[in-house]
């Protein structure tokens, strides 16, 4: 052995050494150490390097694995979603003084439920090795890990009497699986592929498996009760979602604890052992209202989980998204909330405050309860520029000062991730030692590019000052995926998606944000000149041109897609005079705006609709499983669920092929529409157009394939967009 070689320290070095390996690192000249927590911290973790030798010291393997990634950013590196490996790969390890870091959080949680639909569905392990890395730079103590929830529920209901052809139709679609697990959905898309079960199984086993060698805790999913009328009987309750019923089994019932034992049984047979102190994910009401609002039959549904929890696992831990006491707030009074949580013992349950950084429940109290405090940021993986970066700084120095009671945790529960890479890094900064705002933002722009230069900077600036500015803690909505609906503003009613519902019941769209936010068309010269800045930068060839190439296409994106709200109403102006040919002119005049944004769409592999395709179709042995898939995939992007469901473009995407196919046609046939009836000086026929639209996403939906790659430099299709922009 070289008197480099690493030296070990069990299972916390072989960790080290497979992410050092993996990002592009020199393993061989890496000592690894274990240290204690430091005193009134929940981990401790150092680094320091000379004469080419790096050490790296941690209170577990997650902690030092942070340690690593804090040496990287001291000489100008990060790994982020677009870099994902040192480019270049480092040759040696540079010198680095000692330094420690710390951190209150024993609990630092990562992804939601639905990220396992609007992000991850179709990855293999290859993607899932890199996200795995990627939390244990970052810090992640507990992933959520839904994947082969599927299976094991089909095989769960089938040992408890339901079909098998009846269990996999419930099961449904892949890409729509969260919200069969939390009783949302049920019998929509699919059938899964006949190799289905048998690959998710193993790349389930993969991921679970890596967790724990990387000193994780996964946390793992059960059912809430929510089955076939076969199963639940007759006379069962049921509860409401988006236009679809789904009968539920009594929690406090025996069945339900059997069905549970089963459940958790095929878990542990399929996936392996969780271990004596599993942490279960479980959300029976998620955004549906429990059958009944009195408190004791709220009292027995939650002491009901809790019990068939304990049957199987005696020192388990119940995890409980926070996000029914906000979303039905007029339902989840502090007396029933207080009657739900009653039955279940201090210890054995964990609370989120999902929504921390805009809708934060911990100010008003956490029931008496421990909790988590976690940032969605991002809903339904749809375009969206924003962030409140001072205000995260503030909320987690808040946090980290004031340790409020019941605190155990901080953690990120996006909808959908590789988004808005800059507020992910810095919440996951901010969980250990903490700088001034300032600095770090400068250190960043630097890491984000691998090179010190002024114009990253600057760019970064004017980006905090616009699009990450204080106090946006809302998606700025693209107009672009706006489903033109009648002869009104298309965004002008549409709900904020996220806040909580009226009283009365109802079933909003939520496709996207409602327009609100009148500087957003204000801050564009600034984003425009951010945008410019990076474009001269990449004449300076920096390390990390993938990182440059996406936030290039998605600043300049975003421009080209808010732009398009003054064609949008200029053509409601036209219309209001009867002025056919100006509704035509207008109307030209957004087309060559979105077939620019599908054009700059196009440059990158992340923001085409093929890319999403052909994952989906991967996971297929035959044509017609692919198609299926497909088609499942597309409907999630775009109609959602049924036509009828409300949630229309709730994952509309800046993809290349999703705008060209499905946003032009759909803003052409609203256009033509208006204009037939200035030209015949009729009121225009809203039925008419809501046929047209109709078809035309039900088209998209089915159709096979997506033309909708290109080989030009997204940096000169950047470059020539905004210069007719500027035109």
């Amino acid at each position: 052995m070289s008197p480099h070689a690493m030296t070990y320290a069990g299972d916390l070095s072989e960790a080290l050494r497979g992410i050092v390996l993996r990002i592009g690192g020199d393993a061989e000249r890496v000592r690894v150490e274990r240290v204690p927590v430091r005193p009134g911290n929940a981990a401790t973790a150092e680094y320091e390097a000379a004469g080419g030798v790096l050490t790296i010291r941690g209170s577990d393997a997650v902690a030092a694995a942070t340690a690593l990634a804090r040496y990287l950013q001291h000489h100008g590196r990060r790994i982020t979603w677009e870099s994902p490996r040192l480019q270049p790969t480092l040759v040696t390890w540079p010198d680095a003084p000692l330094i420690t870091l710390s951190t209150p959080f024993r609990i630092r949680y990562h992804l939601n439920v639905v990220t396992h639909a609007y992000s991850t569905p179709f990855w293999h392990w290859d993607r899932w090795e890199q996200e795995l890395d990627w939390m244990a730079l970052h810090g992640i103590t507990h992933p959520f890990v839904l994947t082969a929830y599927d299976v094991v529920l089909e095989e769960t209901l089938a040992r408890s009497g339901v079909s098998r052809e009846e269990a996999r139709a419930w099961v449904g679609s892949a890409a729509h699986t969260p919200w069969m697990s939390m009783g949302g959905m049920h019998d929509f898309g699919g059938p899964l592929p006949a190799d289905w079960a048998r690959r998710r199984v193993e790349l389930a086993r993969r991921i679970l498996t890596r967790c724990r060698e990387l000193g994780m805790t996964p946390v793992l999913p059960l059912t809430g009760g929510h089955v076939p009328r076969s199963l639940a009987g007759p006379d069962a309750d049921q509860i409401e979602w988006q236009g679809w019923s789904t009968p539920m089994l009594e929690p406090s019932s025996a069945e339900y604890a059997d069905l549970v034992r089963t459940f958790l049984g095929v878990q542990r047979e399929l996936l392996g052992d969780p271990g004596a102190q599993p942490v279960i994910a479980v959300d029976p009401y998620i955004e549906s209202l429990p059958p009944s609002a009195e408190p004791e039959a709220l009292a027995a549904a939650g002491r009901g989980v809790h019990r068939a929890i304990s049957n199987v696992y005696p020192d388990g831990t119940w995890l409980l998204q926070g996000w029914p006491f906000h979303y039905h707030r007029g339902f989840w009074t502090p007396k029933r909330v207080e009657a739900y949580l009653s039955g279940v013992p201090h210890d054995r349950l964990l609370l989120i405050d999902l929504w921390g950084e805009h809708a934060p429940m911990w100010r008003g109290g956490m029931h008496g309860r421990r909790w988590i405090w976690t940032a969605i940021h991002n809903f339904g993986g749809r375009f969206a520029l924003f962030g409140d970066l001072a205000g995260v700084v503030r909320d987690v120095g808040e946090l980290t000062q004031e340790q409020p009671e019941g605190l155990e945790g901080i953690g990120l529960a996006p909808e959908a991730i590789e988004n808005n890479t800059v507020f992910y890094e810095l919440v996951t900064d901010l969980a250990w030692n903490q700088e001034g705002f300032e600095h770090w933002l400068d250190a960043f722009a630097v890491q984000r590019y691998g090179l010190d230069d002024a114009r990253a900077k600057e760019a970064w600036r004017l980006l905090a000052e616009t699009l990450y500015a204080p106090g946006r803690t809302r998606s700025i909505p693209s107009p672009v995926f706006a489903r033109p609906w009648s002869g009104g503003a298309p965004f002008a009613t549409q709900r904020l998606a996220g806040e909580a519902l009226p009283p009365e019941p109802s079933r909003m769209s939520a496709n996207i944000d409602a327009e609100n936010d009148p500087a957003v068309l204000g801050d564009l010269p600034r984003v425009s000149r951010a945008a410019r800045l990076l474009i001269d930068l990449a004449g300076a060839s920096p390390p990390c041109p993938d990182a440059l190439e996406h936030d290039l296409v998605e600043l300049v994106g975003h421009v080209i897609a808010q732009r398009t709200r003054v064609h949008i109403r200029e053509i409601l102006a036209a219309s209001a005079r009867h002025d056919a040919g100006g509704i035509r002119a207008h109307a030209a005049r957004l087309r060559s705006s979105l077939l620019d944004l599908d054009a700059l769409a196009a440059t990158r592999g992340e923001s085409r609709a093929s890319t999403w395709i052909d994952a989906a179709r991967s996971w297929a042995d035959t044509a017609e499983e692919a198609d299926v898939l497909e088609r499942d995939a597309r409907s999630l992007v775009s109609v959602w669920g049924h036509q009828t469901s409300g949630l229309h473009d709730y994952s509309g995407r800046h993809w290349s092929g999703l705008i060209r196919d499905l946003y032009l046609p759909r803003w052409e046939a609203w256009a033509r529409w208006l204009a037939a009836a200035a030209e015949s000086g009729t009121e225009p026929r809203v039925a008419s157009l809501r046929a047209q639209i109709v078809d035309i996403e039900e088209a998209w939906r089915n159709a096979v394939g997506s033309d909708d790659a290109s080989s030009v430099s997204p940096v000169a299709v950047a470059t020539a967009a905004l210069d007719r922009l500027d035109d």
